[in-house]
């Protein structure tokens, strides 16, 4: 009995040995010094002391109440409270918001950048909510989301809501009405107008005059006005793109949009796969880098010009996007074709022309020397993906 006693203190007297030995290993003086000192661990924390820090007090404005078609704005405020230069660049943007400035790219510290997100209510009434997304290089926040929201309503009214002339002649014209109706006891004025087109704005003529209330196509409205647009086509084939922006009296109406749109035809017509003639539009659709697309299409020229018509690729926007003229096969007398190869090459990076909401079109421009038609447009949509 007495030798198990014995054993037992044995064991834990040298267990308690072992413990202090054990702590003394890991908190020796001489070791912790060590590693205090390596230069490594202050590089690091000298380096994160030297990054840029993103701060944006505001991510959310509210609009509340905006009337359809009028264009409304909001600054947010980006500021850098870090100790390094801190970049900021536009990523995406949703279908009806555009980020109208960005007064610097690069911002120091302790200083800051105004950020401008515009958003122009086209939808029909109700709630909306869009918004852009802020690339920066803060290691740990790289994207900023900034969201406008709030309510469409309708105390005025457009109709039509867009001047559409579909197709119009090359060297005619064509007319077209649309109304300005007001919904409240207030009497709707238009104090200015913009067309955001420098062509369009010399071939359209607007005038403005009052309307009867039994001419406004809305029965609850008190007042209005009849926007008479005479659009007078030029040299140019191809579609025709484009804003008018109205000006008014009214409070929640300050600025109107008014989509402008058409395509003008003549003696040269194009034909092919993906072609839509009265949009003036090729559709490539999506496809991958590794493959790439080329799409053949067909230049037809008629009339009595169409043996002496020449064809050149005077611009391709964007650069990625490739246009080939072949050689001309004359028909007859008044009736030739011309091919053009328009191909996106193998290998090409990620792009998307997709036109809105997600961006802008591409577009193919040729010149001739057709006495009728000295250009051609074309837009083209079409996707790279990885």
């Amino acid at each position: 009995m007495k030798s198990f006693l014995k054993i037992i203190v044995a064991s834990a007297l040298f267990g308690i040995g072992l413990g202090v030995a054990v702590a003394y290993v890991e908190v020796r003086p001489w070791a912790s010094a060590n590693i205090r000192d390596k230069g490594p661990a202050r590089e690091t924390l000298a380096n994160e002391n030297a990054l840029p820090r993103v701060e944006v007090p505001e991510l959310t404005y509210k609009f509340g109440n905006i009337e359809r078609g009028a264009s409304m704005s909001h600054v947010f405020k980006v500021r850098n409270v870090g100790a390094g230069m801190l970049t900021v660049e536009v990523g995406s943007t949703t279908c009806k918001c555009t980020v109208g400035d960005l007064s610097k790219n690069e911002i120091g510290p302790n200083e800051e950048t105004d950020v401008l997100l515009e958003w122009t209510a086209k939808t029909a009434a109700g709630p909306f909510r869009h918004g852009a997304t802020l690339m920066t290089n803060d290691p740990n926040r790289s994207r900023i989301e900034l969201t406008v929201l709030g309510e469409v309503v309708e105390s005025s009214s457009l109709s039509p809501s867009e001047m559409y002339f579909g197709t119009v002649r090359s060297g005619e014209s064509k007319k077209l009405e649309i109304f300005l109706a007001s919904n409240l006891d207030e009497e709707v004025k238009i104090l200015n107008t913009d067309i955001y087109d420098e062509q369009l704005a010399s071939e359209l003529t607007l005038k403005i005059t009052s309307a009867e209330t039994s001419e406004l196509p809305f029965p609850e409205s008190t007042n209005g006005l009849k926007i008479s647009a005479t659009y007078q086509s030029g040299k140019r084939i191809g579609p025709f793109r484009g804003w008018l922006e109205l000006t008014t009296n009214l409070a929640k109406a300050k600025k109107l949009s008014v989509p402008i749109g058409g395509t003008v035809v003549g003696d040269i017509s194009v034909f092919g796969p993906g072609w839509n003639a009265p949009r003036g539009l090729l559709r490539m659709g999506s496809f991958a880098s590794t493959k790439g697309k080329q799409v053949k299409l067909n230049l037809t020229v008629r009339g009595e010009h169409a043996k002496t018509t020449e064809i050149e690729v005077q611009k391709v926007d964007p650069p990625e996007l490739q246009a080939t003229l072949g050689e001309k096969h004359v028909m007859n007398e008044k009736l030739v074709h011309v091919p053009l190869i328009v191909e996106i090459v193998q290998g090409t990076r990620p792009l998307v022309r997709t036109g809105e909401p997600a961006s802008s079109d591409a577009t193919i421009l040729l010149k001739t020397n057709h006495p009728k038609a000295d250009q051609i447009l074309l837009r083209v949509h079409f996707s790279v993906e990885p």
